[in-house]
């Protein structure tokens, strides 16, 4: 969808474009639920799912800035890093991606793809990776570098939701007879609150956690939600987050997690990433076959790409 050195298509332009189809999957039929997936993972090979949308505002800001290089955090097989690499490269910008861990002998597939495509690594230890947002690490980053636009890790905050919002509004004018339920896995916690944010009051959102963390500290996922909501404007949005299908924590990949993706894909023939959409359908089964929903709920769920993460599991 995006060609060098042009302009961006919109996240409304893009999420008008992904498709949303019908699942068949037996625990949905069997709890008389209506279920729908929006293809986010088709927005854009590189720039896949949610990510695409949580970097658009980001980027935008940036060039409106006059920024001459961008820079953000991920981990090796890290979406955020691929796709913001991906991005800069089509837009003309130089990227720069501060990596958690020393760097390896032999580069992950993802870090490959991006230094491909121009983005320069620096490896930081997971000491100093977990000072990221400290001024003192910013400006030994920026010794280094010189200036550069920070991106927050995984785009996680108010214009990384921004961006999410037209998800929302792209599933309310896609899905006839309106829609009952809506749900999102959640890593950083922005794109729930920017869908969240924009759903009429009778649809409720549901998050699904892919990290293990204990609920209610200042630096919770609940915390980070509600904070972006709030400076939203969006205190009243209708939200529910699900914490016990991470399947053992981020990037964790349980025989009973790994069943379920296999049969999910067989019988659907919908590809999913193990670390985000695959544990929120898993949730969902499980949700479902529990009779947590009404009969007849219509129900979106959203993937959010990362397929490109699937190269550091054996599915074999």
């Amino acid at each position: 969808m995006l060609t060098a050195n042009t302009d961006l298509l919109s996240p409304q332009q893009a999420a008008a474009q992904t498709p949303l189809q019908p699942i068949d999957w037996p625990d949905f039929t069997a709890a008389g639920l209506q279920v729908f997936i929006k293809r986010e993972d088709l927005v854009d090979a590189a720039c896949s799912g949610n990510k695409y949308y949580k970097l658009y505002e980001h980027l935008r800001l940036a060039r409106g800035q006059g920024a001459r290089q961008i820079l953000s955090f991920g981990g090796a097989y890290s979406n955020h890093i691929h796709a913001l690499a991906a991005m800069g490269q089509r837009l003309g910008l130089a990227t720069i991606g501060v990596i958690r861990g020393e760097r390896p002998r032999q580069l992950s597939p993802t870090l490959r793809d991006a230094e491909a495509w121009g983005m320069r690594l620096d490896f930081l230890s997971r000491a100093d990776y977990r000072e990221k947002h400290t001024a003192a690490l910013q400006a030994r980053l920026a010794q280094r570098w010189g200036e550069f636009y920070c991106v927050p890790e995984g785009g996680g905050d108010r214009l990384g939701a921004l961006g999410c919002r037209a998800l929302a509004v792209g599933i309310l004018t896609q899905v006839p007879g309106g829609v009952d339920h809506v749900c999102v896995p959640c890593g950083t916690g922005a794109t729930l609150a920017g869908i969240a944010s924009a759903l009429p009051a009778q649809v409720l959102a549901h998050g699904f956690a892919v990290l293990k963390e204990n609920p209610g500290g200042e630096d919770s996922l609940e915390a980070r939600i509600t904070a972006i909501l709030k400076e939203l404007g969006a205190t009243a949005a209708r939200w529910v987050l699900h914490r016990d299908f991470h399947g053992g924590g981020y990037a964790k990949f349980p025989p009973d997690l790994r069943a379920f993706m296999a049969a999910f894909e067989t019988h659907t023939g919908i590809f999913l990433d193990p670390v985000y959409t695959a544990k929120m359908l898993w949730g969902l089964s499980r949700l479902a076959s529990l009779g947590k929903f009404e009969k007849r709920a219509r129900i979106v769920v959203i993937h959010t790409g990362g397929l490109q993460g699937r190269r550091g599991f054996d599915l074999d």
